[in-house]
């Protein structure tokens, strides 16, 4: 693949991100600018973001960044997302891109999302709270427990929330609470252990146990 032949990373980084904030999103203008290029080219580009949060989009607003990994994220939107599930690309490649999502979450989110959970918040959050509470919903990767193609990808995003669970950050723990919860359908017996650590380490009166405890149980929203 020569990647001369399609946009750099900074013109994909500027088509993403660099948009005004209207009450529209961009992307869903009718003729709104569409991403094409090779699956791997975008997956190289995803990877290389999340790797770098900072140095590649932190010259944008909360708000611009929102809208972008919306963008990015959610299959409403754009079709990035689904090169980590594409068995065409190979699977290292694939995985690195997932292992590189904890830098996302623990460079970028948890040091521009107020450090409060989404839930019950009516206002006084980031506007970067609300994709990052919102990821692991919106994210077009489900739990296959069945498919022996998918074991080692959904092994790398138990791990991930794992990790993500125990940052500091009550953003970035609430979101892997509230991806925990929708994977739990797929893998209960592996949910339930990573939720129970994180109870046991925190107080009574801790403001995400009662989520947490949804969690456990799957009812999260």
């Amino acid at each position: 693949m020569d990647q001369s032949d399609y946009p750099s990373y900074a013109a994909w980084i500027a088509h993403c991100f660099a948009h005004p904030i209207t009450p529209q999103a961009w992307h869903l203008a009718p003729d709104a600018p569409e991403w094409e290029a090779p699956a791997a080219l975008t997956l190289a580009y995803l990877t290389k973001l999340f790797n770098s949060p900072g140095e590649s989009v932190g010259q944008f607003s909360d708000e611009q960044l929102n809208q972008g990994f919306w963008y990015l994220a959610s299959k409403s939107f754009s079709d990035h997302m689904y090169v980590l599930v594409d068995a065409s690309l190979p699977l290292d490649a694939r995985l690195e891109c997932v292992a590189a999502m904890k830098n996302l979450f623990g460079s970028l989110f948890a040091a521009r999302c107020t450090n409060l959970p989404s839930q019950g918040a009516a206002s006084g959050l980031s506007a970067l709270n609300r994709i990052c509470f919102m990821w692991w919903e919106v994210l077009p990767v489900h739990g296959e427990p069945n498919d022996p193609r998918r074991i080692k990808i959904d092994q790398a995003m138990l791990a991930l929330l794992r990790d993500i669970l125990a940052m500091e950050s009550l953003a970035c723990q609430e979101s892997a609470l509230h991806g925990l919860g929708h994977w739990s359908y797929y893998y209960r017996t592996k949910v339930r252990p990573i939720i129970e650590n994180y109870l046991a380490d925190i107080p009574e009166d801790a403001p995400l146990r009662a989520y947490a405890q949804l969690a456990c149980e799957g009812k999260v929203q």
